[in-house]
């Protein structure tokens, strides 16, 4: 059994208006059918701007419901830059990136660190003169900035901007959520 809502021409909706009356400023009590005029888009702004956001202040800051979120992506993003550019270096093995890498991008990181370390050994046979037995000691890349941005739901890219040995890097990545997880869907070491 359904039931329908049906308005007949004989029997229509009244509209019923009441005056309304305004606060006038200096009086404090409101009264039933008071109006309270809120402040305009100007004001909003120039009291948001006078008002340093703080948790002590009790002024009221920006709601990010992605915020939680992107702070998780924004550490694995370090933490995944830093550790594709020891890969190239070959102090770290590709393998432990399995977990936060998907297929493609780990075999395109493999292959890239593969031919990085065979143009090191054609380079060091140049160098003959060079004793083998000095080696040179690994220096950690050092990140500078982060930059995470949310594309869609479940889905951030980010730029991580890292020291290297001799110079800065830009490193691009897509994360995506991936049953559960976080996986870099794309790298792009610069």
């Amino acid at each position: 059994m359904s039931t329908t809502a049906t308005s007949s021409p004989s029997n229509p909706t009244l509209l019923v208006v009441k005056p309304v009356n305004t606060i006038t400023p200096g009086t404090d009590a409101l009264n039933e059918g008071e109006v309270i005029k809120l402040p305009g888009r100007e004001e909003r702004l120039r009291r948001a701007r006078a008002v340093p956001d703080s948790d002590t202040s009790g002024a009221l800051g920006i709601l990010d419901p992605g915020g939680a979120e992107r702070a998780v992506v924004a550490s694995m993003s370090c933490k995944v830059a830093q550790a594709a550019l020891e890969v190239l270096s070959g102090v770290r093995s590709v393998q432990q990136l399995v977990r936060w890498l998907d297929a493609l991008c780990l075999n395109a990181l493999a292959t890239r660190a593969r031919l990085h370390a065979e143009a090191q050994k054609a380079e060091c046979r140049r160098q003959s003169h060079a004793p083998e037995n000095v080696h040179m000691l690994h220096h950690q890349p050092q990140v500078h900035s982060v930059h995470c941005s949310a594309v869609s739901p479940g889905i951030f890219e980010t730029t991580v901007v890292i020291a290297d040995k001799t110079r800065f890097r830009a490193i691009a990545m897509r994360f995506e959520l991936l049953g559960g997880l976080w996986k870099v869907t794309a790298l792009q070491i610069g």
